[in-house]
């Protein structure tokens, strides 16, 4: 049972998600949240072990005669570099894209009432309310923002399309001061989307 609230809402915001924007968000939660989430460290780890795998040339050439051995090392460490860095992340995508489309909840019409110590989630087939306690970090982009949990909604996302600017700095200046130290905000990169 929902508590009603004694204050009014800081901000309504009214959304459909689509497939898309879950998969970007979830993979933008999963990124920031591990250093080793991100594609690029991984791959880069996978280039310091083919690195390392290629120092070891003359040493195995000169004990044993052939360089076979740490060649053969130094190119599964590229191909797993390649791999994590241009297949992982697609899959990835296509996971939380399955992850949409069997949850059906998710890509309803869903109302989303941001107050002080919680938000209300309405939809035609569910109403949660989710204090902000329950939330450990809030990531935020130029398209969404999303707050990774342990409630009912292990993911909050907010898309930021539809709103107005004022609407987005509302949010924005909420959301920073609600998470505090928990709140990113994540600016583009060479013109990509996260």
């Amino acid at each position: 049972m929902l508590m009603s609230p004694n204050e009014p809402a800081v901000l309504t915001v009214r959304q459909t998600l689509t497939a898309e924007l879950y998969a970007r968000g979830a993979l933008l939660a999963e990124q920031e949240l591990s250093p080793t989430g991100r594609p690029s460290v991984r791959a880069a780890a996978c280039a310091g072990g083919a690195a390392l795998s290629a120092s070891t040339c003359p040493l195995s050439l000169r004990e044993y005669g052939t360089m076979w051995i740490p060649l053969l090392f130094m190119a599964a460490f590229a191909a797993a570099g390649c791999w994590m860095f241009f297949v992982q992340p697609r899959r990835r995508s296509a996971e939380r894209g399955r992850e949409f489309a069997s949850a059906p909840v998710l890509g309803l019409q869903t109302e989303l009432a941001f107050y002080r110590d919680f938000v209300i989630l309405r939809s035609e087939c569910e109403e949660i309310q989710s204090y902000w306690t329950e939330f450990s970090a809030c990531f935020e982009t130029d398209e969404l923002a999303a707050a990774v949990g342990s409630g009912e909604r292990r993911l909050l996302l907010v898309d930021k399309s539809g709103l107005s600017g004022q609407e987005r700095q509302a949010l924005s200046a909420f959301l920073e001061n609600t998470f505090a130290s928990g709140y990113r905000r994540i600016e583009r990169k060479g013109g990509k989307a996260p």
